[in-house]
């Protein structure tokens, strides 16, 4: 239920009351439940009351049906958007979901904030994606040392620096969620991956939860996608497309594992977005952003920077949605994965600093690769799967290329796709792989790409 204002909320608390059982500890609870003392009251409110089903991801005819209805690439990839992306309400309850859980971790940590980041957040995230949650800690200014404090609270301090910091408090939250936290289930304390975390089901809300400790370059990533995706109205349509046809073939899944990530597989795409100037690099963005503070232009816009730098651009980019999904497939096809590496702080690939098969920077320390869990199998099969999509592009009727990217035709998938025609074979030979005589051959192209 939601209320109007705090004061209507105040009133719920004020009326509500703890069943009574003297054998059991109760906890204070901002959540309540309404009980009729009538079960079988016939009443009901002349009030216009609206109801919300739960969040479902549309079916797979759903899916087809809306695309059919449009006919250009370009409106079939934002019908796929509009259709996929969470619900301004599913965004609001996931920050709900965020704040229930502050509640009761400032209890004991009284500067501890859950708040949520990654798909949730950054404009991103499709129906049903898992919410993930952070701690961080917060500043209670009020509270501030100065030279005029004599009196402080006596408190033990957490660090949470290390990885063995970090696990030892997830396992402390772990147990208070069990214990105090109503409307959490499925509690699993995964601390030995690479980012501890502890994933748990949220009843309530209808969620499944990642809780990290403390993760700034995480939030900072949010932030930065968010911004992007807020400059140029084609990059969301384009990224989800991208995605889902990702997950219809198999290469990202939901667990982790040797395999491209949904986080990696946004940055191949914003690099290329770049090399089309279309969004700037992270260089340029700071560059213009702090010349745009010293400009102090008189504007309610939040964006002076980004018209400053597309005003540097010689020829702005107003390709349309079908053009970027063909040249991203041509363009990944035939990139030189074996000895770049691409970096969306500067917009440039630069040469590789090991030999990760896939070799992606992280934004904020350049010294990481965020894509060092795929070995050379899977993107073996990535840039295979890069080739088979430009070439259903190649070959098919406009209307049917979403369809057939996504594998909702009857009689067509992507997996099974085959270079039969002579003239398809031609074309890809001349704009893939001019070495390459026989492009079928997976081993050549392996060995021309990779070690």
């Amino acid at each position: 239920m939601e209320l109007q204002s705090a004061e209507d909320v105040q009133i719920f608390k004020d009326i509500a009351a703890f069943k009574t059982d003297v054998e059991c500890i109760q906890i204070v609870s901002p959540l309540f439940s309404f009980e009729s003392r009538n079960k079988f009251s016939s009443y009901q409110s002349k009030e216009d009351i609206t109801l919300y089903s739960n969040f479902r991801v549309p079916k797979l005819d759903e899916v087809r049906k809306s695309l059919e209805q449009v006919d250009s690439v370009s409106d079939q990839m934002v019908s796929l958007y509009n259709g996929l992306k969470i619900t301004d309400l599913d965004i609001r309850l996931r920050f709900y979901t965020a704040k229930q859980m502050s509640y009761y971790l400032s209890m004991l940590f009284p500067n501890v904030q859950v708040v949520p980041f990654g798909s949730s957040v950054n404009g991103f995230g499709q129906i049903g994606c898992d919410l993930d949650l952070l701690c961080k800690t917060i500043m209670d200014h009020r509270k501030v040392l100065n030279d005029s404090k004599r009196f402080f609270s006596i408190a033990r301090k957490i660090p949470l620096i290390e990885r063995d910091e970090q696990k030892e408090f997830l396992e402390v939250v772990a147990t208070i969620m069990k214990m105090c936290i109503p409307g959490i289930s499925n509690i699993k304390k995964i601390l030995e991956a690479r980012v501890p975390i502890i994933r748990f089901s949220n009843v309530y809300t209808n969620m499944i939860c990642d809780l990290s400790s403390t993760n700034t370059v995480a939030l900072h990533m949010s932030e930065l996608l968010y911004i992007y995706g807020q400059l140029d109205w084609r990059i969301k349509p384009l990224i989800f497309t991208i995605r889902k046809w990702a997950r219809d073939m198999n290469l990202t899944k939901i667990f982790p594992g040797q395999w491209i990530t949904n986080f990696s597989l946004t940055l191949l795409i914003i690099f290329y977005l770049q090399t089309k100037n279309i969004l700037p690099s992270i260089s340029t963005l700071n560059k213009f952003i702090e010349l745009d503070k010293k400009t102090k232009k008189a504007t309610n816009s939040n964006f002076n920077w980004f018209v400053s730098w597309q005003g540097s651009i010689k020829h702005v980019n107003d390709e349309s949605l079908l053009s970027l999904l063909y040249h991203f497939f041509e363009y990944y096809s035939t990139f030189d994965f074996k000895t770049q590496a691409i970096c969306i702080k500067d917009g440039k690939f630069k040469p590789k600093n090991d030999f990760s098969p896939l070799y992606i920077h992280n934004p904020f320390d350049t010294t990481l690769n965020v894509s060092k869990n795929v070995n050379s199998t899977e993107l073996i099969r990535l840039i295979d799967h890069f080739q088979k999509a430009f070439n259903i592009m190649l070959n098919s009727a406009e209307k049917d290329i979403i369809l057939k990217l996504i594998n909702l035709t009857p009689n067509q998938t992507t997996t099974d796709y085959k270079f039969n025609d002579e003239e398809t074979q031609m074309r890809l030979k001349q704009n893939l792989f001019p070495t390459i005589t026989n492009i079928n051959n997976l081993n050549k192209i392996q060995g021309i790409i990779i070690k």
